[in-house]
């Protein structure tokens, strides 16, 4: 991998069961890439995920594939101050994008992304897949929208 890629490992937390095959395959690649970024899923007390989901699910911890930083993301998609923290990496120029649990979060941060000017790509086989037919929709979305 380029040295101007980074990877941003969305949601890799215990609490998200992630299969341990996706975990070592995530933390094998990460050590091809220059920065390594993990977003925490946090589920907040007054988060529309409690109140209308009623899911109080936060994930729990991060699982640790090597990365320098973890960003807080209260919902979704990446706010304004995850943002902020991807731009501090001025030598990164694309961002990989991988995970657990994916499907809203990976299309959400790619909205994020691709709103902010930054570019990114997917890695699918890096990425645990939604059960269809949502796996086919979020697939479709990404293709459609970015070209990813």
């Amino acid at each position: 991998m380029p040295q101007s890629s980074g990877l941003l490992v969305i949601d890799l937390q215990f609490g998200f069961s992630p299969k341990p095959d996706l975990v070592d395959r995530i933390r094998d690649a990460a050590q091809d890439y220059s920065v390594v970024v993990a977003t925490r899923f946090c589920n907040l007390p007054d988060s529309l995920f409690r109140t209308r989901m009623n899911d109080g699910n936060d994930g729990g911890a991060v699982i640790d594939v090597g990365h320098a930083v973890v960003i807080d993301k209260p919902g979704y998609g990446l706010n304004h101050a995850a943002i902020t923290v991807l731009r501090e990496f001025t030598g990164i120029t694309e961002w990989g994008l991988v995970g657990s649990r994916t499907g809203a979060c990976i299309m959400a941060c790619g909205f994020s992304l691709w709103d902010a000017g930054i570019p990114f790509h997917v890695i699918r086989d890096l990425c645990a897949s939604e059960k269809e037919p949502m796996c086919g929709a979020v697939s479709t979305i990404l293709q459609q929208k970015f070209g990813v």
